[in-house]
């Protein structure tokens, strides 16, 4: 049998870059645990709100790793008030399975709203929030809906 003559330096170099890709493959298979159990909604999106001010009320969701909520399907409504604007801070861009190219939030998002009563005499009502979100594991939650009380408004 023939000995090949191989360069050291060589072999080292493509076992250090095949390692290398590997540990990062592994880390980014590693990324999602598709074996664990989805959140429930309510669990995956908590959601609390304050009012800051006479006219102005701010609904925070905090979003665990691995879910997002998508920024067009949020919606509010009201019987009690008048919704005058909803402002939300910029969203990320996500390729999604579900709904194609989408605005998301990560993390945390809070949407400022401007409120005023119907009523003069009314100061405590309801304003009805819809949203939706995913989380990454392949799992895409139903339009959620809640009714929160306002008062000091």
């Amino acid at each position: 049998m023939k000995k090949i003559k191989s360069n050291n330096s060589s072999a080292l170099i493509f076992l250090t870059l095949f390692f290398l890709s590997f540990s990062a493959f592994t880390a980014s298979a590693q990324k999602i645990n598709f074996d664990a159990e989805p959140l429930a909604a309510e669990e995956a999106f908590l959601m609390d709100y304050i009012v800051s001010g006479p006219s102005e009320a701010v609904i925070r969701w905090q979003i665990p790793k691995f879910y997002y909520l998508y920024k067009d399907k949020f919606a509010f409504s009201s019987n009690d008030f008048i919704i005058e604007d909803v402002h939300f801070p910029p969203a990320e861009t996500k390729n999604d399975p579900y709904f194609g190219l989408s605005e998301v939030y990560y993390d945390v998002v809070e949407a400022t709203l401007r409120l005023t009563p119907k009523s003069k005499k009314k100061i405590t009502g309801i304003v009805d929030v819809t949203y939706q979100g995913c989380w990454e594991g392949g799992i895409c939650y139903p339009l959620l809906k809640t009714s929160l009380t306002l008062s000091g408004l």
